[in-house]
């Protein structure tokens, strides 16, 4: 899987005023260098705003930030101009989340004015439009973003098979099946790591395993929470099989109560939804099909 780290483009989207033109131009020129991109559009709405710019916000790796000149301040001189209230709103989730910023903002509009008075954005002046997508991708250069990364953990679709184990302490031999968790994060290391199984649903017929939320076991260690340095990848246990009944995996829950414990009712098929959060960087989650035939040699896990 390749990663691509996000924009989040905040800017005026004044279509009279030209805006929207520049923003889509500086959204390809960001494409053009690997990245992925988000323009915000205003929101007339709370479920908006939470939906479309507070979520995309939370899962952008970047912010670049673009203050369009508006109406003259009246009694300047020489005159100045306000900037967008939106994008000033945007900016200042942004240093809430602790989202990497750079700032450009056109010649004219009042500096240092809002959320920018309180940060050390250092903004760069533009005066031409036309120009302003190349002098964002030499400033995202000069700045050092990466474009091949992501605040976040995720499960890859690989699986780690452990054949022919020696389960402890009860002596059994068996399969382990791992999940392999990665922290994408460039430099940040993903602390208090902890890895569930949220469901389990019969394939052909729909039906839902009932069990509580526990933490799964990661592989070789006895804690719940684990840590994951930047670029690193840690294997959770995401169930084994006893080679004298292969038909009924094994889960490694923290818990001292069977009502935690999924329990597969036999051969079939199954989706197995498991899920990894963290204190430091977002989480994921993916889905598995597991196949049960009744033999060791059939059992079949691979990701959905």
């Amino acid at each position: 899987m390749t990663l691509r780290a996000q924009v989040f483009v905040s800017c005026g989207q004044r279509e009279d005023l030209g805006e929207v033109e520049v923003a889509d131009r500086i959204a390809t020129a960001l494409a053009e260098a690997g990245f992925e991109s988000y323009v915000a559009t205003k929101q007339q709405t709370l479920r908006g705003l939470k939906e479309n710019i507070f979520e995309r916000l939370a899962e952008s790796e970047y912010l670049l930030f673009v203050d369009f000149k508006r109406e003259q301040i009246a009694g300047t001189e020489p005159a100045l101009y306000r900037g967008s209230v939106f994008s000033q709103q945007e900016l200042a989730v942004a240093a809430h989340l602790d989202i990497e910023v750079i700032a450009f903002q056109e010649e004219g509009v009042k500096p240092l004015e809002g959320i920018l008075a309180f940060m050390q954005a250092n903004c760069k002046q533009f005066t031409d439009r036309a120009s302003l997508p190349t002098q964002v991708i030499d400033i995202v250069r000069d700045r050092g973003w990466s474009a091949n990364w992501k605040n976040g953990l995720s499960i890859e679709a690989n699986v780690s098979i452990l054949r022919d184990v020696l389960r402890l302490p009860e002596k059994v031999k068996a399969d382990f099946y791992h999940l392999i968790v990665r922290n994408n994060h460039l430099q940040k290391t993903a602390r208090n790591v902890y890895g569930y199984l949220e469901r389990v649903t019969a394939l052909r017929t729909g039906a839902r395993v009932d069990f509580e939320a526990a933490e799964f076991k990661w592989a070789g260690y006895t804690l719940p929470n684990a840590t994951i340095p930047a670029q690193s990848a840690r294997k959770l246990d995401a169930f084994w099989i006893p080679h004298l009944n292969p038909v009924i995996p094994q889960f490694n829950a923290f818990t001292d109560s069977s009502q935690f414990i999924p329990r597969l009712p036999g051969s079939g098929e199954w989706h197995l939804e498991y899920s990894v959060i963290s204190d430091t960087v977002r989480g994921a989650s993916r889905k598995f099909r597991l196949y049960l035939d009744g033999s060791v040699d059939g059992v079949r896990f691979d990701s959905v």
